[in-house]
């Protein structure tokens, strides 16, 4: 007879531990049992901006005047069959709407990008959706639907070589262009690749058979932007060599200069550009030495930097479009081409005071100045870095006609610090007065029109 192996025996509370394991994990049991309060997420911080530059005055605003602005500007917008607009800003470092301000020195401001066959501007922020990738301090960003925005004030084409293109990492920068593309904006200077970078961005007119191709490149004052892997995110750049010359006293002395090799590719560049664009724009954003005001304000092109300028104009380009300096520099007609060594600022709404505690860091950056026995809080940029150009060209069978200057002033204080608009009447004549200053060097003429002003060549 054939052995029965006895059943097991199982302890009771083990038995009655396992039921009650498999009730509780049925798909109704979960449901019904109360859910576990997930972990309270910490408050953003916050920091009181009663005091931050938004909302402290210490000058009176400026004044507006009664001016018509609108019959100014269409009055200064006339055209003649064949004729091609383009209009050129200086930097833009921009984060809030300012399309929708109702004023007329706002809207015809405006009104004059919108109008032109192309609106140019260096992009000196980044539109993105990495603000967790922010590299540096200061945190130039806005989602990649602000585009719509930049659109919206008129702008259409932007250089990209710049040193906060990339604050953001590749990632950041592939946003942005991303939603460059998605509005249709001609843009240079920054790729996804070297290659990509110092391609160049082209563009036509309506109803025109001209092309217009825009190269954007870079100068440092140290090579911290240099490509290290040409198969990488890129700038294009010109970066800066120093040598050492012996003098006659038996002394050495540092001289500074962009790197020929780079300035030789850019030449290359250029020639390639002029066979797919017969007109080709070239932007520089140049930053020869540090914004720190210990400098002063730097509104005098070093001879060493104005090289890449003319080189650019003898390679090919029809103009050159300066910026970096956040200041204006002079204007020079080379060889029957414009060179404008710097634009200035255009939007510069470079304080994001919901993310820094009342500017403090701001007000000890060295880039603003520091008087004597001023308090910290009552510091200011120089107002020089608030004041620039929108130039309007006119060309005609590819041919420059017209160069006009309007003069820009921008909110230095109250809710709209950073905000363009068309200079009043005194502070227009300043900007025409020391745009004349600055050129003549150049042995350029310089027009007031009465509001605005037009290089004679």
């Amino acid at each position: 007879m054939a052995r029965t192996a006895p059943m097991p025996r199982r302890r009771p509370l083990a038995l009655l531990l396992a039921l009650a394991l498999a009730i509780a994990t049925t798909p109704a049991a979960r449901a019904a049992a109360p859910q576990a309060a997930p972990p309270t997420a910490k408050p953003p911080m916050t920091w009181d901006q009663s005091r931050s530059v938004y909302n402290r005055r210490l000058r009176a605003p400026q004044p507006v005047e009664s001016i018509d602005w609108a019959g100014r500007v269409t009055a200064l917008l006339r055209e003649e069959p064949g004729d091609i607009v383009v209009t050129a800003v200086g930097d833009m470092i921009f984060n809030e709407q300012i399309s929708n301000l109702p004023e007329p020195h706002h809207q015809q401001l405006f009104r004059i990008l919108q109008e032109a066959d192309i609106a140019y501007g260096n992009l000196e922020f980044s539109m993105n959706s990495h603000p967790e990738a922010q590299r540096p301090f200061y945190n130039f960003r806005t989602d990649p639907e602000f585009v719509w925005e930049l659109a919206a004030i008129g702008i259409n084409m932007v250089s990209m070589a710049n040193n906060h293109s990339l604050d953001f990492g590749p990632e950041g920068l592939k946003d942005c262009l991303a939603a460059l593309e998605r509005a249709n904006m001609t843009y240079a200077g920054a790729g996804m690749t070297l290659a990509d970078a110092r391609a160049p961005g082209t563009t036509s007119v309506q109803s025109q058979k001209t092309k217009f191709a825009l190269l954007s490149y870079m100068r440092y004052w140290t090579q911290k932007y240099r490509c290290t892997n040409p198969q990488s995110a890129c700038l294009a750049t010109i970066d800066p060599a120093v040598i050492l010359v012996a003098k006659p006293d038996g002394s050495t002395e540092a001289v500074e200069g962009p790197l020929e090799k780079d300035i030789l590719a850019m030449e290359d560049d250029i020639v390639l550009a002029k066979r797919r664009g017969p007109v080709v724009m070239v932007s520089l954003h140049n930053h020869d030495k540090s914004h720190h005001r210990a400098y002063g304000i730097q509104d005098t092109t070093p001879p060493n930097d104005e090289i890449m300028y003319r080189r650019a104009v003898d390679a090919g380009a029809d103009l050159v479009l300066g910026s970096g300096p956040h200041v204006l520099r002079g204007i020079e007609m080379y060889k029957g081409k414009p060179i404008f060594y710097s634009l200035s600022d255009f939007i510069y709404q470079y304080r994001t005071p919901s993310k820094i505690p009342i500017d403090l860091i701001h007000q000890r950056d060295g880039e603003v100045a520091r008087p004597t026995n001023v308090s910290v809080w009552d510091r200011r940029d120089p107002e020089e870095v608030f004041e620039g150009v929108l130039v309007r060209m006119t060309f005609n069978a590819e041919k420059l006609k017209r160069i006009e200057l309007i003069p820009v002033t921008i909110d230095y204080e109250g809710p709209l610090y950073g905000v363009p608009r068309l200079a009043g009447t005194a502070r227009g004549r300043q900007i025409i007065e020391r745009m004349q200053r600055l050129s003549a060097p150049y042995k350029t003429t310089i027009v007031d029109r009465g509001w605005y002003a037009e290089v004679v060549f």
